[in-house]
C-alpha cells in the first residue's frame, strides 16, 4: 500500500470516528411548556380536531368537552381553549373522521336516542348536524367515551354500535350515507370504573365498555363476519355482499352455550367424589372456531367435559345436525386447543388432563410440598377429522410448597405490597425519541430530572413462541413448573425497565427545576415530526394537575 493511500484511509477513518462521536453526542432538543389542567379531566385524546396540520387535546372538564388548540408557539393552557356542552343527560361521545370530510369531528350519543357531531371550524365549535336520530339505545347517566362509531363491514364507512339492554344494535352506513335497520347482536355491555389518584395522566371516572365485536373472515368468502359471544350464546352472522342488508337479521348459526350448560348438569355439593376433586371439570366445556381442514372455512371444536365434537363449517355455515367426528377421553380433561405439532401445515388437536387430587392429599400438603402432572395428548390432523388414538403425550410436572410455605409467601408478599403503597415508584415509561426505530428509549423521572436512556429497550416482539414459558420442543415432552421459584423471584418493587439500564448512566439528563411529588411520564405524538413528545405530570392537589410538555425539535428524528 502506497504512503498516499495509507494517509488517505487514516484520514477516511479519522471522519467516520469524528461523525460517529457526532452522533453519539448529539443531545435531544425540547421546546418546553409549563401546563395546569383542571383535577376534573377526563379521557385526554389527541387529534387535529380543526385541520390545520396540528394535533390538538379534546377531554372532558366535568360535564363540559374542552378542546385544547396547538399553534405555532405550542399551547396555551390558561386560555387557549374552547368548551361546549352536550346536551342530555347520558351521553357518550368519541372522535370520528368519518362525519366531516377532510378533519375530525366530535360525536356524541346522546340519551340513547340520536347521535350528533360538532365539525371544528379555526377555534369555532359550529353548531352540531343530526346524524341519526330515532334510536332506541341505552346509556347510564353521565358523560363518557364510548367507542359507538365503527366500520364494521370494511367498507371504508363507519357504522353505529348502539348500545341496548343485553344486546348491541348495529346500523349499518350504505354508499348513501343512509344506515339501515338495526341488526340485533346478544353482546355483554359492560360498565368500566377506573380509580387510581397516584396516575396523574389516567382516567378517573367510569365509561361504558361496548365489547369489540369479534369481526373476520368465517366462511372464507372474502367478507368479514360477526362473531359474537355472550355467556349465554355464540352467535356468527354471515355476510352476503350481494345483499343490501349485508347481515342477516338472525344469526346464520348460533350455539346455545346455556343449554349445553343445562345438559351437563350443575356442580352440586352432595354428589362430590372427595377422591377426585378435579372430577368437576366434567361440567366444564369450550367452544372452538377456527379452520381445521385447511380450506379456510372455520370449523367447530366442541367440548363437554371429556367429550370432544368436531363439525365441519361451510360456505353458508355449520353442520350442527350432522358431526363430523366424536373424541371421547377419560380422565379429567381441563382444556383443548388446536396448534400444528407435526409442522405438516395443518393444526393437530391438543388435550390436556389433569391428574385426580383427592382430599387426602389436600391434607398431606398442607405440610409438606407436591406436585400435580397436567398432561397433554397430541391426537394428529388427517385432513378431515383427527386421529383416533394421541401419537404423543406431553407431561407437565406442577410443583409447589406446602400449604404453610404458600401462606408464608403471600403474607411476605402482602406485607411487601402495603410498605411499597407509602414509598412512591419512579416514574419510567419507553418512547421513541430518535430516529432510530429498531429499539425504544427509556425515560427516568427521578430527583427534579428526566433521565433519557436512547435505544436502551428492546421492543417486544412481533409474536412469541409456543409454550415459551415451558421452553418447549418437539423433542421434549417432559416439562416443569416450580412454583416455589416463581414465587421467591417475585419483586414488588422491582421495576423491569430500570433492571435493563442498572448500572449505565443516562445519555441525557433534562433538569426539570422543580420537584416532582407523584409524577408520570406520557408520549405522545403532537408536532408530528415521527418522533415523541413528552407529558411530564410533577404533582397534583385539589383543584389542579400540574406539570411539563416538552415539544420534540424536528432534528431529533434524523
Amino acid at each position: 500500500m502506497t504512503l498516499a493511500r495509507t494517509q488517505a484511509c487514516l484520514l477516511a477513518l479519522a471522519a467516520h470516528a469524528l461523525l460517529a462521536a457526532a452522533a453519539t453526542g448529539a443531545e435531544l432538543s425540547f421546546s418546553r411548556q409549563a401546563f395546569k389542567l383542571p383535577v376534573a379531566i377526563e379521557n385526554l385524546l389527541v387529534a387535529d380536531v380543526n385541520n390545520d396540520g396540528m394535533n390538538d387535546f379534546v377531554a372532558v372538564v366535568d360535564d363540559v368537552v374542552r378542546i385544547y388548540f396547538q399553534n405555532a408557539a405550542g399551547f396555551d393552557f390558561d386560555a387557549g381553549y374552547t368548551e361546549f356542552t352536550i346536551p342530555g343527560t347520558a351521553v357518550g361521545w368519541d372522535l370520528s373522521t368519518n362525519y366531516v370530510a377532510g378533519s375530525t369531528a366530535i360525536i356524541a350519543l346522546v340519551d340513547g336516542r340520536e347521535v350528533l357531531a360538532w365539525q371544528i371550524d379555526g377555534q369555532e365549535v359550529q353548531a352540531p348536524r343530526v346524524v341519526k336520530s330515532g334510536l332506541s339505545g341505552y346509556l347510564g347517566r353521565g358523560i363518557n367515551r364510548l367507542h359507538f362509531s365503527r366500520d364494521v363491514n370494511n367498507d371504508g364507512r363507519d357504522d353505529l354500535i348502539i348500545p341496548g339492554a343485553g344486546e348491541l344494535q348495529l346500523h349499518l352506513q350504505d354508499a348513501a350515507g343512509d344506515y339501515l335497520p338495526a341488526l340485533p347482536v346478544k353482546s355483554d355491555v359492560q360498565m368500566r370504573s377506573s380509580l387510581d389518584p397516584n396516575q396523574l395522566e389516567r382516567r378517573t371516572g367510569q365509561s361504558i365498555v361496548i365489547p369489540i365485536m369479534q369481526l373476520r373472515d368465517v366462511n372464507a368468502d372474502g367478507a368479514a363476519d360477526i362473531v359474537s359471544r355472550t355467556e349465554e350464546r355464540l352467535d356468527v352472522f354471515l355476510a352476503n355482499q350481494a345483499d343490501n342488508v349485508y347481515f342477516p337479521a338472525v344469526p346464520s348459526y348460533s350455539i346455545d352455550i346455556a343449554e349445553i350448560e343445562a345438559r351437563m348438569g350443575e356442580f352440586d355439593i352432595d354428589s362430590l367424589d372427595f377422591s377426585n376433586l378435579t372430577g368437576v371439570l366434567a361440567l366444564t366445556h369450550e367452544e372452538t372456531l377456527e379452520d381445521m381442514d385447511g380450506d379456510g372455512i372455520e370449523d367447530l371444536l366442541l367440548r363437554e367435559g371429556g367429550k370432544v365434537t368436531l363439525f365441519g363449517g361451510t360456505a353458508d355455515g355449520m353442520h350442527l345436525e350432522q358431526p363430523r367426528q366424536v373424541l371421547r377421553s377419560g380422565g379429567n380433561v381441563l382444556s383443548t386447543f388446536m396448534y400444528d405439532e407435526n409442522e405438516d401445515g395443518l393444526k393437530d388437536l391438543w388435550l390436556w388432563r389433569v391428574e385426580s387430587i383427592s382430599v387426602g392429599d389436600i391434607f398431606v400438603w398442607l405440610a409438606l410440598s407436591g406436585s400435580i402432572a397436567i398432561e397433554a395428548f397430541i391426537y394428529p390432523n388427517e385432513g378431515e377429522r383427527f386421529a383416533r388414538r394421541p401419537t404423543r403425550q406431553i407431561t407437565v410436572d406442577l410443583k409447589f410448597p406446602s400449604a404453610i410455605r404458600l401462606a408464608t409467601s403471600f403474607r411476605e408478599i402482602r406485607n411487601d405490597l402495603e410498605s411499597s403503597r407509602t414509598t412512591l415508584a419512579t416514574p419510567t415509561n419507553v418512547a421513541q425519541l430518535d430516529g432510530d426505530v429498531s429499539q425504544q428509549d427509556l425515560l427516568v423521572l427521578l430527583n427534579r430530572q428526566l433521565q433519557v436512556f436512547l435505544n436502551s429497550i428492546a421492543p417486544e416482539p412481533a409474536t412469541r413462541p409456543f409454550l415459551g414459558s415451558l421452553g418447549y420442543s418437539r423433542q421434549r415432552n417432559d416439562y416443569e413448573i416450580d412454583i416455589r421459584s416463581i414465587i421467591d423471584n417475585i419483586a414488588v418493587n422491582r421495576d423491569p425497565l430500570l433492571a435493563q439500564v442498572q448500572g449505565k448512566e443516562p445519555d441525557q439528563v433534562l433538569d426539570l427545576a422543580m420537584d416532582v411529588a407523584a409524577g408520570d411520564i406520557i408520549p405522545v405524538r403532537l408536532n408530528k415530526d415521527a418522533v415523541d413528545d413528552l407529558f411530564l405530570f410533577t404533582d397534583f392537589d385539589d383543584t389542579h394537575i400540574n406539570g411539563i410538555l416538552l415539544l420534540s425539535s424536528e432534528s431529533n428524528a434524523e
